[in-house]
């Protein structure tokens, strides 16, 4: 329409010549007189008038005044366009782009639209961005999108702005830079487009390009879930679920997490299956829960898989199967899994539901024992004390009895004290031992308890009384490790 009324002031303006018979060709036609219209545009094109020529190419390819041909159409645009006219030449690019009435050809689309773009015209300026961006006609090559994105989102056309925003924020082509992506992706989230408002959320939720505000997050979320954009439904559902910028809502988290898995959204389905786990915002379900982390486990979520290894490990809303826990907690160590590993361990270890396997433990304990795992760290220790799984080998296990004592795992602090007091592989050390059995003694209980604190009166025994009073400051003044 705005084309329209631009070429009406132009021929308004102009009244003689070719021109006049242009203008008197373009009010016929606004009103309906088509073939009156076809003869003074024929006229003034075939006196040259590029104008008259496009109009001409109008009538062909619509068919009014003239019998419709595509043919003739392109060759009259082609003639207007040749002669810089604007409109012909972004009409070209789009005939060629979208392949209407002619055969679909990008590098020409490309061709056209170069020349429109380079006279200012926006919807060309965004469309040769694409091309670009695409390597649609042209070689691909982001930068160069970038800059005719910008040219067209600078005036204004929200297709280029977001275009522009998204190679911007993924950087792609340009620097990346979340500042200048939030400023475009704003333009035209304030428009009502869904994607974009999902974006802004997250980058107030992340403090991306702008400062971190859960409320204005939560803001932007809402108005992207209440267009059905999945991955704001389950953002917003996570911040409900966690109380950030919106009061702490287990039942509207739900809600919303709902809303994203029934399309499909892998991020909704680890909260989605928390909540029935927990019973937050649903009633405890642990048969639904293992439907969910099934699915987010589908989706390559580490704790999702480690989570259905618990579950067929303790028989927890499925039928309880130690094979199936091995197979869940092997996917979760190879995802990345921290807790796996010693789950792993552990069931190999005891041999809970599978058969027992020393050798399977002590891999599977190596991993979480040298992060830092005091259970592990112990057992490991008791492996290689024994020679269960691996070779005995006292100092290994003097090592990792003597990492997790100190943490102050108590059963590790016996069997380093008996390693002190045997001194087998180790070198003896009579007080050491009656302190590591005195701190052990002092935490167990019952049977247990009772067998450790015989051991350490047994120490107690052997020692002078200046080697007792020793051992019992040491274990007055010791203080676990952190």
């Amino acid at each position: 329409m705005m084309r329209h009324m631009f070429i009406l002031v132009f021929l308004l303006c102009v009244c003689t010549g070719t021109v006049a018979d242009t203008r008197k060709g373009y009010e016929a036609y606004t009103v309906g007189n088509y073939k009156n219209a076809v003869e003074e545009f024929r006229a003034s094109a075939q006196q040259g008038d590029a104008l008259a020529m496009f109009y001409l190419g109008e009538s062909y390819y619509n068919g009014r005044g003239v019998v419709q041909d595509y043919p003739e159409a392109v060759t009259w645009y082609k003639q207007s366009a040749a002669k810089g006219q604007g409109e012909a030449q972004e009409t070209l690019g789009t005939l060629y782009f979208f392949g209407k009435g002619i055969k679909q050809d990008y590098a020409e689309a490309a061709k056209w639209y170069a020349m429109a773009a380079n006279q200012g015209r926006v919807y060309p300026q965004y469309l040769l961005g694409y091309s670009y961006e695409q390597g649609k006609g042209v070689a691909q090559d982001q930068a160069q999108a970038a800059q005719w994105y910008r040219k067209a989102a600078e005036q204004g056309n929200a297709d280029a702005q977001e275009s522009l925003a998204s190679l911007v924020f993924f950087g792609r082509g340009v620097q990346q830079d979340y500042a200048e992506a939030a400023k475009w992706y704003a333009k035209v989230a304030e428009q009502g487009r869904a994607y974009p408002q999902y974006l802004m959320g997250w980058m107030h939720d992340q403090g991306r390009g702008v400062q971190q505000d859960f409320g204005k997050a939560v803001e932007w979320y809402k108005k992207a879930a209440d267009q059905n954009d999945a991955r704001a439904q389950a953002s917003l559902a996570f911040l409900y679920a966690s109380g950030k910028g919106v009061p702490q809502d287990d039942a509207a988290a739900v809600k919303w997490y709902e809303k994203a898995a029934a399309q499909n959204e892998s991020s909704a389905f680890p909260g989605l299956a928390w909540a029935y786990y927990q019973g937050k915002g649903v009633p405890q379900n642990y048969a639904e829960a293992f439907k969910w982390f099934r699915k987010a486990a589908d989706g390559a979520d580490a704790q999702s898989k480690y989570m259905l290894g618990y579950l067929y490990e303790e028989g927890k809303g499925v039928t309880a199967d130690g094979n199936e826990a091995i197979k869940w907690y092997k996917q979760a160590a190879d995802a990345g899994s921290p807790e796996a590993p010693e789950s792993l361990g552990a069931l190999y270890f005891f041999g809970k539901g599978v058969t027992q396997n020393y050798a399977e433990a002590a891999k599977w304990y190596k991993t979480p024992a040298e992060k830092g795992s005091t259970y592990a760290q112990y057992l490991l220790g008791y492996l290689y004390e024994d020679g269960k799984g691996v070779a005995a080998d006292p100092a290994q296990a003097l090592k990792w009895y003597s990492l997790a004592a100190e943490k102050g795992e108590p059963r590790a602090q016996s069997h380093l004290g008996w390693m002190l007091w045997e001194g087998k592989g180790v070198p003896q050390d009579a007080v050491q031992a009656h302190m590591w059995s005195n701190l052990a003694a002092s935490q167990l209980s019952g049977e247990e308890g009772e067998r450790v604190g015989k051991v350490r009166d047994f120490i107690a025994l052997k020692l002078t009384p200046e080697q007792l009073a020793k051992a019992q400051e040491m274990a007055r003044n010791w203080q676990a490790k952190k």
